[in-house]
């Protein structure tokens, strides 16, 4: 800004030159507020309570502000949806603009599939808010509350990333439209420069020059609610994980805890309902079915969209990569750059959710190895009965699935991306 600043003073040049370097520090100037009002923002505030309170799906909120927000996003996606669902059909005339349209509407779906969902199990997705909780209102202090803050600040570093990841791919998405608008003030010409709308099957549809800027606005708008809609959903599925692997931490702990107790009693036969060493054990065995139950609810709120969103990632994937390839092809690097980004994001989006299914298994799995590491050979008879049972149950991981068929974890990450990238060396050779 100070560089920039002085060649705006010292700059014996046009005043177009110097309307140049004025427009930059004041992107500079933005830039830099933009990113202090984010950290002030992340100061103030959860960032997950905020983002579901913007989408009307946070539970303790009121049924007024959700009913605004509900019907506000409700007029932006339904309006944008039905403009590019519509346009992509009047554009089947032109296969070039119907195959740039198939991954856009597709994230519409996504988007929709995931709002549905979060919908439908709305009591579901409460009643795992209230288990955190009781859960914080238990572990106030000491070992435990430690590890959920440590769990609880990971999953708020991977939102922001995430977010900032997803909204980072879409920048060239915005960008190239709002370019012309921006160099007609910059360096104007005799005539405009050509203008185009964010998603170009609109223009089969509508008269894009008739209404260029109210559709350019609702281009904008639709799009960012559309996204934060699926980073709200993802980021909460995000916290929930966390949550589980937490709790499945701290049942570790209370396993290294058997038969260390500084007041156990040292007779392997004593009454069990005196004995220490049994009601540690009773403990873990009552915390483990409760985290299990705490795991499985958030397999059971989330299966069905995940696979009905695997099979729409593996298309969308496919397309906008041929997308992106063809036009590299026929040198429209412009577009290009536009679908590579967008592959990009859809890649990371799938990531996101096979990573969580990745955590909640390794984390479900360590409690086997962490009971049988356990002490209990120094325990009474009673409490190393109760360990059998609960050796078998810990040896079956809790896993997030997409529809009970397919586990979401990285292997399948790999598979997904396999199959898509396969597809798209089929596509493009037979359009070759």
């Amino acid at each position: 800004m100070s560089i920039t600043g002085i060649q705006i003073i010292a700059q014996g040049g046009t005043l177009q030159q110097k309307i140049k370097y004025v427009m930059f520090t004041g992107a500079q100037m933005l830039h830099l507020f933009f990113e202090c009002f984010l950290s002030q923002r992340l100061t103030d505030m959860s960032f997950q309570i905020q983002e579901h309170i913007v989408i009307g799906q946070w539970p303790h909120q009121t049924k007024l502000s959700k009913c605004i927000c509900y019907i506000i996003l409700f007029f932006f996606c339904s309006t944008q949806g039905y403009l590019q669902t519509a346009g992509m059909i009047a554009a089947r005339v032109d296969i070039d603009v119907f195959l740039e349209a198939i991954p856009t509407v597709l994230a519409d779906v996504v988007c929709a599939i995931k709002m549905f969902n979060f919908t439908v199990n709305f009591s579901k997705m409460k009643k795992l808010l209230l288990i955190m909780e009781d859960d914080w209102k238990t572990f106030s202090s000491g070992p435990e509350n430690d590890i959920l803050n440590e769990y609880a600040h990971f999953g708020r570093k991977v939102t922001i990333y995430y977010t900032g990841a997803l909204y980072g791919t879409l920048a060239p998405l915005v960008i190239v439209p709002i370019t012309p608008l921006l160099l007609d003030v910059i360096a104007p010409m005799n005539e405009s420069y050509p203008k185009h709308l964010m998603f170009q099957q609109i223009e089969f549809l509508v008269d894009a020059e008739k209404y260029f800027y109210p559709l350019f606005i609702l281009n904008y708008l639709g799009t960012v609610a559309f996204l934060t809609i699926i980073i709200a959903i993802d980021t909460m599925l995000m916290v929930y994980i966390q949550h589980g692997c937490a709790k499945f931490t701290i049942l570790g702990l209370f396993l290294d805890r058997i038969a260390k107790s500084a007041d156990r009693e040292i007779s392997r036969h004593n009454d069990k309902f005196t004995n220490v060493d049994y009601k540690d054990v009773v403990k873990c065995i009552a915390f483990h079915n409760r985290t299990i139950e705490f795991a499985n609810l958030v397999e059971d709120a989330n299966c069905v969209s995940f696979l009905s969103i695997i099979g729409i990632n593996i298309i969308m994937m496919t397309t906008s990569a041929l997308v992106a390839l063809f036009k590299f092809m026929m040198n429209e690097t412009e577009i290009a750059g536009r679908f590579a980004f967008f592959t990009l994001g859809e890649v990371c989006h799938i990531f996101y959710s096979s990573w969580q299914g990745e955590l909640l298994l390794k984390h479900s799995e360590s409690i086997f190895d962490r009971a049988y590491q356990a002490n209990w050979i120094d325990t009474s008879v009673h409490s190393q009965k109760l360990m059998v049972p609960f050796l078998l149950r810990s040896a079956i991981p809790c896993r997030l699935t997409a529809g009970k068929m397919f586990e979401m974890s990285l292997k399948t990450f790999s598979v997904i991306v396999k199959t898509s990238f396969s597809y798209l060396t089929v596509f493009a050779s037979m359009r070759a």
